[in-house]
């Protein structure tokens, strides 16, 4: 892995924390969450890969990574992680902020939404650009 000069602000991470709820850095990559996702053979980074990512700050290749758009949210991952981390809420998280940080993207709620995870999934696919 390629280390770029670049690593992300303390507030990029506050804000993976703060939409989580998790800390990112607990992460001990055992690999349970990539051992376990259904759709990993098809991810060019799997899920423990994408939070070594996270953990070392370096989201702009976490959010060119096509793994972001992969993911099912079917949250195998997330029951799997001995630390309770849920590598899908993450990836949900880092999916939420680049759609936030994209220039002339649909508008999107910052509030807190009741709305089934599958459900805001979808709907950020197909909307996407």
């Amino acid at each position: 892995m390629r280390f770029p000069e670049k690593t992300a602000s303390n507030s990029q991470r506050e804000d993976v924390k703060h939409m989580t709820g998790k800390e990112v850095k607990d992460c001990y990559q055992c690999m349970k969450c990539s051992a376990g996702c259904p759709m990993a053979s098809h991810m060019d980074r799997l899920p423990h890969e994408m939070m070594q990512l996270a953990k070392l700050g370096l989201l702009e290749e976490v959010y060119a990574s096509k793994s972001l758009w992969i993911c099912a949210s079917c949250m195998a991952c997330s029951s799997r992680c001995p630390r309770d981390l849920e590598p899908a809420s993450v990836m949900e998280s880092f999916r939420v902020t680049l759609l936030r940080e994209t220039p002339n993207r649909e508008e999107t709620c910052d509030g807190d939404l009741t709305v089934p995870r599958q459900a805001m999934i979808a709907s950020m696919r197909k909307h996407r650009r």
